[in-house]
């Protein structure tokens, strides 16, 4: 199979790694020294102390490669609708577009350009880590969740086969939004309160103060979710959120990440997301505000710093 990844980041250049085993993989980025890394070294994985090196293509993004029969999106969430805009050579009519992407709406972006009956949403429970130009960590594994944006469809068996014969444990959902509702309870926690804290993921859970805000913040969430259609255990959704500490503890969330390389975030399409759909129900979200504020405050200091 042809496919190709928009966004050579951590996640994109996992998921590239694997599925380049048994096809055919580009990938497809802005930054042009992570491009010439990659296609100059490779892309070199890090997992279990082991690094393995990949030769793999990588194109700058706007470049024509022709049609190709799956795009994998791994950009930035806040990114998402130029990216596909940007990569439109690439999407024929029978062309799937799946979205593995944190953060809410990518879905509604990527339909912009693509029919509804072929864009599958999903999630992943992978942890990867960048370590260097055409470098990574792959520090935690999970499962790949899938679902078809279009009620009523079904995801295409070949995804789900290509995936599974790259060694990507695969599952599909008939209740894909109650799936993206549970990764974004991980990702306004995790990801926020590690970048605020700046800290391994496992310390969210470890301790209290820390996990009482995590709480608060997941409690508010719940009641948007709710009020949109999708109910849910609050102390199942805490210990699925600490789960997810304990399993991936020593690594590092992407918005982390993201404040180490003094980069914009993506708080808007997470914590940001709670508090636009509150909104529409009348469901007050301080703490998720405020989480929004403190993250776009740390962003400030950025120019400062420099």
């Amino acid at each position: 199979m042809k496919i190709a990844i928009i966004g050579a980041g951590a996640m994109g250049c996992l998921y590239g790694a694997y599925l380049s085993a048994k096809n055919e993989v580009i990938l497809i980025d802005s930054y042009e020294p992570q491009v010439e890394a990659i296609n100059t070294n490779g892309l070199t994985m890090l997992v279990n102390q082991t690094e393995t090196t990949y030769p793999m293509r990588a194109v700058l993004s706007g470049t024509d490669i022709g049609i190709v029969e799956l795009v994998i999106v791994f950009v930035k969430s806040i990114y998402t609708f130029e990216a596909v805009e940007a990569n439109q050579s690439l999407i024929g009519d029978d062309t799937i577009v799946m979205t593995l992407q944190n953060g809410a709406g990518n879905d509604r972006d990527i339909m912009h350009f693509v029919k509804k009956e072929n864009i599958i949403i999903g999630t992943s429970k992978h942890n990867s880590v960048g370590t260097g130009l055409g470098k990574i960590h792959h520090s935690g594994s999970g499962i790949t969740t899938l679902g078809a944006m279009e009620p009523g469809s079904n995801v295409d068996e070949l995804i789900i086969t290509t995936l599974r014969n790259s060694g990507l444990e695969t599952e599909v959902s008939d209740d894909i939004q109650r799936i993206i509702w549970s990764k974004l309870f991980v990702n306004i926690t995790i990801n926020t309160l590690t970048a605020l804290l700046e800290t391994k993921i496992g310390y969210v859970s470890q301790n209290k103060y820390a996990w009482d805000f995590a709480r608060r913040i997941i409690y508010e969430a719940i009641n948007v979710a709710e009020e949109d259609g999708t109910y849910f255990d609050r102390r199942e959704v805490m210990e699925m959120v600490r789960h997810v500490c304990e399993t991936i503890g020593e690594g590092y969330s992407s918005m982390y990440q993201d404040r180490k390389r003094k980069v914009r975030t993506e708080i808007d399409k997470m914590n940001g997301a709670i508090v636009e759909q509150a909104k529409l129900y009348g469901v007050a979200t301080p703490y998720n505000s405020l989480v929004v504020d403190l993250i776009h405050a740390v962003e400030g200091t950025y120019l400062e710093q420099n």
